[in-house]
């Protein structure tokens, strides 16, 4: 019976312990402080520094639930169109790996949606790139239609599925902003 209550007093003490952790009044401060900041920076368009302020975050509170978020918020800017130093690719492996991290994670559902928004981005991305008039069209599966059709014709069907896909690609792209709003403003 002593054992029993000594070993569930040492328990309790350890969760104890790692919750006070995360109830930290200077942790939380902090926290929030850091997400304002990169948000700040990256709504300026300063991807690099609101990386930095992440990353510095990560280094100086180890361990913490908060510091395994950090990989949520980079992996969410490198998806950011706006950002000229993410990619599409980067920022669905950041997000794998967050996703593959931590059960728990605070933002899986988000991280969840986001990459399946990036990756259809980058599908689509990938078509308009592959139907530029300047570039060769997609192998054929089909030679009879190829055939039949005139150079002309092609050009204006290559057109006109770049236009659809130049569409999809504003929807996804409007559904990022969407996502990015609700992930800057999570109670809003």
């Amino acid at each position: 019976m002593i054992r029993a209550i000594t070993v569930g007093l040492t328990f309790l003490s350890v969760a104890a312990c790692a919750h006070l952790q995360t109830l930290d009044p200077s942790l939380k401060s902090d926290w929030n402080r850091v997400l304002y900041l990169a948000r700040a920076n990256a709504d300026a368009g300063n991807y690099f520094a609101a990386d930095k302020v992440l990353d510095e975050f990560a280094r100086t509170h180890p361990g913490t639930r908060e510091a395994r978020e950090v990989a949520f918020w980079k992996a969410a800017y490198m998806v950011d169109p706006a950002n000229q130093y993410g990619s599409l690719g980067g920022g669905i492996a950041a997000l794998d790996g967050y996703l593959a991290s931590d059960s728990t994670a605070w933002y899986k559902t988000e991280a969840t949606v986001l990459r399946r928004t990036a990756a259809v981005a980058q599908g689509i991305a990938g078509q308009a790139k592959a139907m530029t008039p300047d570039s060769t069209p997609p192998a054929a599966t089909d030679t009879v239609v190829v055939v039949s059709r005139s150079r002309d014709e092609q050009i204006a069907a290559l057109r006109s599925q770049l236009a659809k896909s130049k569409d999809e690609l504003a929807k996804v792209s409007a559904e990022l902003e969407r996502i990015k709003k609700r992930l800057a403003n999570p109670s809003g």
